[in-house]
């Protein structure tokens, strides 16, 4: 966008994220190093506002974490971009699936949704009827619990009463150490429809790392930038 300031160019992507649930990193990513590379002492203000763009995205919190705490913030954010591109996760979602048979998908996620199309015989569906397995997206995770939407929460609550398993996937970003973690879910509940689930709730959670049975998401290798906490 030639000529528009990059904090107003955050806001159009505010906007244009409204239709969806992805968070547009690649696009987020080169407004930051742009701004990172022109007005070094902004950087701090464009990921806070990024941030209260998108409060229930973990990535959004994971990349501005990653911008702030590195030595040339530029590099650093194109590395953290191309972290976030390269994410695995979805090839470890396909290669975790059973062969065969219907999964529920409750609400949108490219990352599941294409898992389920590249695994052999897989089909996402949106509803749990007939499936033998729920897989629900998190938003953002922390030590041991996960942010997802309310259909996905009324997924693992009805799994929980049929005994059927539910997975939760968390993609590459959305892992926050504890304090981003509760600065997150401070800010996300009260402006989105989302709820935090226990990950003891799910039967496994798949990674980038892979697929670990229980236990919950592990230990985020990311600082807690202290200037992202309760501004």
């Amino acid at each position: 966008m030639a000529g528009v300031h990059p904090l107003e160019q955050l806001r159009y992507l505010a906007e244009d994220g409204k239709s969806g649930e992805e968070f547009p990193a690649q696009e987020a990513a080169a407004v930051l190093a742009d701004l990172a590379g022109e007005n070094p002492a902004s950087l701090l203000q464009a990921c806070r506002r990024l941030i209260e763009y998108f409060p229930s995205a973990g990535a959004a919190w994971w990349l501005s974490a990653r911008a702030l705490s590195a030595p040339e913030p530029v590099e650093g954010i194109w590395v953290a971009a191309d972290e976030l591109a390269n994410d695995p996760t979805s090839r470890r979602v396909s290669d975790s699936f059973p062969t065969g048979g219907a999964v529920a998908v409750p609400e949108p996620s490219s990352v599941v949704h294409g898992s389920a199309a590249a695994a052999q015989g897989c089909a996402a569906a949106k509803k749990e009827r007939r499936c033998y397995l729920c897989i629900v997206a998190a938003r953002a995770a922390g030590p041991s619990s996960v942010l997802v939407g309310r259909h996905s929460a009324s997924a693992v609550a009805a799994g929980a009463r049929a005994g059927n398993d539910v997975w939760v996937v968390v993609d590459r970003g959305a892992l926050l150490p504890g304090p981003l973690w509760d600065q997150l879910v401070k800010r996300a509940l009260p402006v989105t429809r989302m709820e935090v689930v226990e990950a003891s709730a799910f039967a496994a959670v798949i990674g980038d790392q892979g697929l670990a049975l229980r236990g919950g998401p592990v230990e985020a290798f990311l600082p807690a930038i202290a200037e992202l906490l309760g501004w």
